[in-house]
């Protein structure tokens, strides 16, 4: 898969794009996750470039439409 340029999402794709990768990653967090970004810190998603972003969600998702952030929903890709 080629992964697409940032210059070809709108601003408000990839601001869900953050928001998605946002949430899955707070669904999988442990104690133990928490524990060592309390030592060592994180860069945050909203701190994340655009380009990083876009590129880390291709890498999961594809080129699948930005899912909706939703409570109640688990997404799966075959």
């Amino acid at each position: 898969m080629k992964i697409k340029s940032a210059s070809n999402f709108p601003k408000d794709d990839i601001d869900a794009m953050r928001e998605t990768l946002h949430e899955s990653e707070w669904e999988g967090l442990k104690d133990r996750d928490l524990r060592e970004m309390l030592w060592e810190g994180c860069i945050g998603w909203k701190n994340i470039p655009d380009a990083e972003v876009v590129e880390h969600y291709q890498n999961i998702y594809g080129d699948s439409p930005i899912p909706l952030v939703t409570d109640n929903v688990e997404i799966i890709k075959e």
